[in-house]
């Protein structure tokens, strides 16, 4: 909904930096200990399950308005 939306939006930058920030701190270690192909493998494995998840649970919101995505959202009574 509108009157969340700058509270969501302040949560999830939130989150991508911290996750942002581990990466860029573990990376390279992790790189030394496991190698490239065991660290991409694993990298690419999160991106295909990413992928699996947005396409069964994440609806089209191409063309559709803020009003009509919240209407959409909002449990049937």
């Amino acid at each position: 909904p509108n009157r969340i939306r700058a509270k969501a939006m302040a949560v999830c930058m939130a989150v991508h930096w911290v996750i942002n920030f581990f990466v860029g701190l573990l990376f390279l270690r992790l790189l030394e200990q496991l190698g490239p192909l065991i660290l991409y493998t694993i990298f690419g494995s999160f991106c295909f399950l990413a992928v699996i998840y947005v396409k069964r649970n994440v609806m089209e919101t191409k063309g559709k308005t803020l009003q009509e995505i919240e209407m959409a959202l909002l449990p049937q009574q």
